[in-house]
């Protein structure tokens, strides 16, 4: 166990960008559902909760942005009483151009990177309540450290989320996300959180599930939609997100997997 866990710290750790890679999805599925799902189970960095129901598993990927910026991320899932996960993300980008004066040519290259560790559980509720049927309650908390040229950065948040199970197709979910601090050598940051509110179905007669947010960040209203179905070996998920005056986006993605 110890070897595995040493393993994916220096799998990560070669490739160690600011406060907004808190927000840069890097699974194929969170991504092609833009982030919606508070109220199912895809992942547990839209809802914690959602542990509960995800089966245990070791994951790893490698991930290409735009401008040449990649990643890793590597999780580590599972499950005694309750179910737990250990992750390692990164991401980075080593040429950066740097420019003091309008001069065409740089004076040189700096890099960014970004190296965050997650640890997220769910709760036990029926050691604290004696009736939690359909309920459940999960937590996660991430480390990063992030560094730009000479500027070094440091801190912590934490995401809490609770799920309802109503009936047989239908789970309603809450979410908190993102509280915690950033450290400089220049000071202190807030980091950006938001609370956000769920609802998901279940289409069983066409094999798909919906997903429909509601996310409120800053005094800022954002929804996410999203379509995702539930065959054997291929699956095609679809979602978007919205905000007025601000932004909206469209991911789409097949997915192929095999259930036991």
């Amino acid at each position: 166990m110890m070897r595995i866990i040493i393993y994916l710290i220096v799998f990560n750790f070669s490739w160690a960008i600011g406060l907004e890679a808190l927000v840069i999805p890097q699974k194929a599925t969170v991504i092609s559902t833009s982030g919606a799902g508070i109220g199912g189970y895809i992942d547990a960095s839209i809802n914690p909760a959602s542990l509960k129901y995800i089966r245990p598993h070791l994951g790893m990927s490698d991930n290409l942005w735009y401008a040449d910026i990649s990643g890793i991320k590597s999780s580590w899932s599972f499950a005694k009483r309750v179910h737990r996960v250990f992750s390692i993300e990164s991401i980075g980008l080593d040429d950066i151009e740097l420019h003091i004066t309008n001069e065409v040519e740089p004076l040189g290259y700096v890099e960014a990177k970004w190296i965050a560790f997650d640890f997220s559980s769910d709760v036990d509720l029926n050691r604290i309540f004696k009736d939690t049927k359909d309920f459940s309650m999960g937590y996660n908390i991430k480390l990063n450290y992030s560094k730009l040229h000479t500027e070094r950065y440091w801190g912590y948040s934490i995401d809490v989320g609770l799920q309802k199970k109503i009936n047989d197709k239908l789970n309603f979910g809450f979410v908190s996300k993102n509280f915690g601090r950033e450290y400089s050598l220049s000071g202190i940051d807030r980091i950006e959180n938001y609370v956000g509110l769920g609802i998901a179905y279940n289409a069983n007669m066409i094999r798909n599930n919906i997903y429909f947010d509601w996310i409120y960040s800053s005094n800022r209203n954002i929804f996410k939609l999203a379509l995702k179905t539930d065959f054997k070996y291929v699956n095609l998920a679809v979602g978007t997100s919205y905000s007025k005056n601000s932004y909206k986006d469209f991911y789409k993605i097949f997915s192929r997997q095999e259930k036991p």
